[in-house]
């Protein structure tokens, strides 16, 4: 295939005007979906409080998003490709919509976790879809500026949701937050109906449902266990290991022994594919656990106000949402996976800066090494899609976007535990009570952390071929 230029037909018959709406109602969506999940967050406590549940019951809310996404990703990616991406994308802003209505009246806990549930499936079935619409709508040379684009709107909905969930919490309760998710799903909805006309590109083929069935009780698992570890005891740990490591082996044997399976592990032999994947759970693995670790450490640390604090963590995806569309500009018009190295540079720098922070750090240093850190992501993120997406085959587009967001979710729970037992293991006793040995077992976990993100780099020198870019290209 050389660097032809094959992609997507409907890409061949796109106008400006076309262009334009796709792009706009991907973002959009894209916004809702992640300023709900900080949001929903905020309204965490007044819900508890409502309904009267213990901390770990009232987590499934969160967790509950986090596992359906991750788990039944791979499951709609590779739908997409036999029952047509448009299609599903469709019904998946659609059932995110619906899902928030129901949360918006529900009358008890359970009914709210279940609503919680649709809108999770909603979102597992949209997200992989947009990043696949938009790699088959647009030509290689112009994916990278509507993928930064796409990053961008992701990042500035992470920004604000804490903002506008909080401000509905004062206005009009809880509830009010999941009014506004599903009057805007329902706009949304309208809109992509009406511009993503038909079912998209699709074919007939098998499923493969003892794959999809195997993965449903091994991943799953594996994030349970990770995210409630250091709460349920060891015996119940061992317990969900135990079904993960079990659920997980069965999926690679079905995997390596259908004829249609659900990920065609060969795809991982080439070179770039390989690295991007490892890069994005790299990445994840380091930075993710900013989002525990920073929050305690300015307001335990260094005494900042929780209004202060939440200005500065917003430095970071706000850093990310401007230089994402730059990086996507940049990385059509040279080689994307130098471009992402150089991105996961910036991380890897900015992770080193914070694991220097200490107890006579000032707001302007942090904010720096916020910034910086939110900037590596930014320019990381587009880049390294592109360069994942030139590595595949249009039939591996939905896939494709499950990986990427699946790895992503599941590295960035395992870097999250691996931190808390990190920082555990340094501070001892007096983490949780003693501002120097909580900023001293910070310095400890996240110096760790910048070798994970050293072998990053070495990784993404070692797997990139020379002219990676257009490597390999869609068939039309």
């Amino acid at each position: 295939m050389g660097n032809a230029l094959q992609f997507s037909a409907e890409a061949h018959r796109l106008s400006a005007k076309e262009e334009r709406a796709i792009v706009t109602v991907t973002c959009l969506a894209a916004f809702l979906f992640f300023n709900s999940f900080g949001s929903i967050a905020v309204a965490l406590p007044i819900i508890q409080k409502q309904f009267g549940n213990s901390l770990s019951e009232i987590q499934w809310i969160v967790l509950m998003g986090v596992v359906t996404i991750s788990s039944l990703s791979f499951c709609f990616g590779r739908a997409g490709t036999i029952f047509g991406q448009r299609r599903l994308y469709k019904i998946g802003v659609a059932l995110y919509a619906a899902g928030a209505g129901l949360g918006a009246v529900s009358s008890t806990f359970v009914h709210l976790l279940g609503a919680r549930a649709v809108m999770a499936v909603g979102l597992a079935m949209a997200l992989p879809m947009s990043t696949a619409i938009l790699a088959a709508s647009f030509a290689p040379q112009q994916r990278g500026r509507v993928l930064g684009m796409f990053a961008s709107a992701i990042a500035v909905g992470r920004m604000t949701g804490p903002a506008v969930g909080g401000l509905l919490l004062q206005v009009a309760g809880w509830t009010s937050i999941f009014w506004m998710n599903c009057v805007l799903g329902l706009v949304v909805t309208a809109a992509v109906v009406k511009i993503f006309r038909g079912p998209g590109e699709h074919r007939r083929d098998r499923f493969d449902i003892w794959g999809a069935v195997a993965l449903l009780i091994g991943y799953p698992s594996l994030l349970i266990g990770l995210t409630f570890g250091t709460n349920v005891g060891w015996t119940w740990t061992t317990v969900w290991f135990a079904v993960a490591a079990v659920g997980l082996t069965s999926f690679f044997w079905v995997e390596l022994h259908t004829t249609k399976p659900l990920i065609d592990i060969k795809i991982f032999k080439r070179p770039m594919l390989a690295a991007a994947m490892i890069t994005v759970a790299l990445s994840n693995m380091i930075y993710n656990p900013i989002t525990l670790s920073a929050p305690l450490y300015l307001q335990n640390v260094l005494g900042a106000r929780a209004a202060t604090s939440g200005l500065l963590l917003a430095i970071l995806p706000l850093a990310t949402a401007i230089t994402s569309p730059f990086s996507g500009r940049l990385s059509d018009r040279m080689d994307a996976a130098t471009v992402a190295i150089c991105g996961l540079a910036m991380i890897v720098a900015g992770i080193a800066s914070y694991s220097f922070l200490g107890t006579d750090s000032d707001m302007v240093g942090v904010a720096l090494v916020l910034a910086l850190l939110g900037a590596g992501v930014g320019f990381f993120t587009p880049a390294n899609q592109k360069a994942a997406f030139a590595a595949v085959l249009q039939d591996d587009y939905g896939v494709l976007g499950a990986m990427l967001s699946s790895f992503g979710t599941a590295a960035g729970t395992i870097g999250t535990t691996m931190t808390v037992a990190l920082m555990e293991l340094d501070g001892g006793s007096d983490l949780w009570t003693n501002a120097a040995a909580y900023a001293g077992a910070q310095q400890f976990a996240f110096k760790w952390l910048v070798l994970v993100g050293c072998v990053g780099i070495a990784v993404s020198l070692g797997k990139k071929p020379p002219h990676s870019a257009n490597r390999f290209q869609s068939r039309g």
